[in-house]
């Protein structure tokens, strides 16, 4: 029989029994961390709210709780401060275990927003305490950096599901939101399991959700349909201007006010003057019975306008919580006066609206969608699906989540852009863009670094090979070569790593391979590039000579790569030169 062919023999599936019960009992206990978390989270938010509403003199206070906040993150809370954003950035490139106190610092700084005033949401503060509590079992059960990546993607959809008792759309939010237009699903029964259970564990602590009702839902006709793409577009258009405006205060404040206590400080006198001005609280806290109202009667056209100014100030000015809830009420209130100039009825375009904006804002369309059916059944989340696709795509790259990356670009002419998070995305449209002519040095790093006994090491395998290892446990989740070489030089401080992605190739021996469809072939050729110092290379070679006996290695030394790097120099500045013609 060919070596080739493979023989079923019930191996694989028990290699997978066993990694899901291994993930059953980390993500359940993900998910009771974040559900508990959750419950108490929801609990002190109706309490702050309760009390805010029966004594609305404490809103004239926001300042100096906002001057308190600031300073408890200055002072013991600067490691966590960037929040959902740290969360995503560890996801993507793991360093460091998430420090225990993020979860009552987001729970008490989120509490005072809400006590004194501030309008913001409550998803942050759940994927915050979510996260950096499922994250502590990375040293109780010895996780590696990948599993501790699915951990905390785990912790996410626990914390998101629970908090809006829609764990389905929080299992998908917890693997959708890392980067757009890309999904992996390595992490997918984690966050199935940890976001319903976290919703069990939330329900159980006897915590109730807030109940939205779409009262009328028409067939779905062609005409519905296109008036389906045109309040998307309008969804996704305000989404896309919430998060620049937010990330434009949030900019300008830390830019102009340069002692971080004082800016929520002043965002807070800008509120409370604000609340005094309108003469309602509407505009404030998470804003539930507004939310409510836009499904059951008709609402004044502006509101969804002060809401995103009033959420745009506190957030951007560094007070704590979400942005979902408040998206939620900027969706619905806009659904609710597109029913003047669309033939849909309010309570469905309200309902639309509820997850479109968030979809846009958040670049979600599926887990957004998830939402609506969950929320709002089969037949308003059709028309709801419809427009969360078009609100994420005219919503650009541009969101909330500033360490969210570009999978696959929404359209062709920025297709540049894959790979950047959304900072860098923000920073290369309005700011100086990197020159590999003058600010690179021979070996890519930045000039003034030391290149004396700098090599390029190289190695040539197969996208489908995998590292073989000692440990029973680690072969039953065999990990990509790619990956693990990675890994590995990371650890032996070698200075410099690329794993190249190729579009076609050969290996020795080997028959050409091409990558022409949305699944790469696995035996597609990879090179992984290791620059550093000599010696430190020969190391590695050494060290991992089993994991290496298949891969063809190419060593070049500091020579021969200054002079492969001259002739690639001159190439770019040929290109240019044709280009400036």
């Amino acid at each position: 029989m060919p070596k080739n062919n493979v023989v079923w023999s019930g191996g694989e599936q028990a290699h997978i029994l066993v990694d899901l019960l291994r993930w059953l009992v980390i993500a359940t206990l993900a998910g009771v961390l974040a559900g508990s978390a959750s419950a108490l989270l929801l609990a002190s938010l109706e309490w702050a709210t309760a009390v805010r509403e029966s004594h609305k003199w404490i809103i004239a206070l926001l300042p100096l709780a906002g001057l308190f906040v600031g300073c408890l993150y200055k002072y013991l809370g600067s490691s966590v401060e960037a929040g959902n954003n740290l969360i995503i950035d560890e996801i993507h490139d793991p360093k460091a275990v998430l420090p225990l106190r993020m979860t009552p610092l987001i729970l008490l700084g989120t509490a005072i927003t809400h006590l004194f005033g501030g309008s913001a949401g409550r998803e942050g503060t759940a994927i915050q305490a979510g996260a950096s509590l499922a994250d502590q079992l990375t040293g109780i059960f010895g996780l590696d950096a990948r599993d501790r990546r699915i951990l905390l993607m785990a912790g996410i959809s626990g914390g998101f599901g629970s908090v809006f008792g829609t764990p389905l759309s929080g299992a998908i939010f917890g693997i959708e939101v890392l980067a757009i237009g890309r999904i992996g699903y390595d992490g997918i029964f984690p966050c199935f399991v940890g976001a319903f259970v976290g919703d069990f564990v939330t329900r159980a602590w006897g915590i109730h959700h807030t109940v939205y009702r779409v009262t009328s839902v028409p067939s779905l006709t062609f005409t519905g349909f296109l008036c389906a793409i045109a309040a998307g577009v309008a969804f996704g258009l305000v989404g896309m201007a919430f998060a620049k405006t937010t990330h434009a205060i949030s900019h300008w404040g830390k830019k102009t006010i340069a002692w971080a206590p004082l800016r929520p400080f002043t965002g807070g006198v800008i509120v409370a003057v604000a609340v005094l001005a309108v003469g309602t609280t509407k505009y404030i806290g998470l804003g539930i019975p507004t939310i409510v109202a836009a499904f059951a009667t008709h609402l004044p056209p502006y509101d969804f306008a002060a809401k995103f100014l009033f959420t745009a100030v506190t957030l951007g000015f560094g007070f704590k919580g979400g942005e979902v809830t408040p998206l939620f009420y900027i969706g619905a209130t806009l659904g609710n006066a597109l029913a003047w100039l669309l033939p849909l009825p309010s309570t469905l375009l309200a309902g639309m609206g509820f997850v479109a904006v968030f979809a846009g804002a958040a670049n979600t369309p599926i887990a957004s969608s998830l939402m609506a059916v969950e929320l709002f059944g089969a037949e308003a989340g059709a028309y709801a699906a419809i427009a969360c696709v078009v609100s994420y795509l005219f919503s650009g790259h541009a969101g909330i989540y500033h360490s969210q990356r570009v999978g696959r670009s929404k359209h062709a002419k920025t297709i540049g852009e894959e790979g950047m998070s959304l900072a860098f995305v923000a920073k290369g449209r309005l700011g100086r863009v990197l020159n590999p002519l003058t600010d690179l040095n021979d070996f890519g790093f930045l000039k003034g670094e030391s290149m004396s006994e700098v090599s390029v090491l190289r190695l040539y395998f197969a996208a489908s090979d995998v590292h073989g290892t000692d440990s029973w446990w680690k072969r039953l989740s065999p990990q990509p070569l790619g990956s693990y070489l990675l890994r590995q030089a990371k650890e032996m401080g070698i200075e410099q790593a690329l794993l190249h992605r190729v579009i076609g190739g050969y290996l020795k021996n080997q028959n050409l391979v091409m990558d022409t469809g949305e699944i790469s072939p696995a035996r597609l050729p990879q090179c992984l590039e290791l620059v550093g110092d000599e010696e430190l290379l020969h190391a590695f070679l050494k060290q991992n000579s089993e994991q290496l006996k298949t891969v063809r290695p190419v060593f070049l030394r500091a020579e021969d790569a200054r002079i492969e790097a001259e002739i690639e120099e001159n190439e770019i500045q040929e290109m240019l030169d044709l280009e400036g013609r």
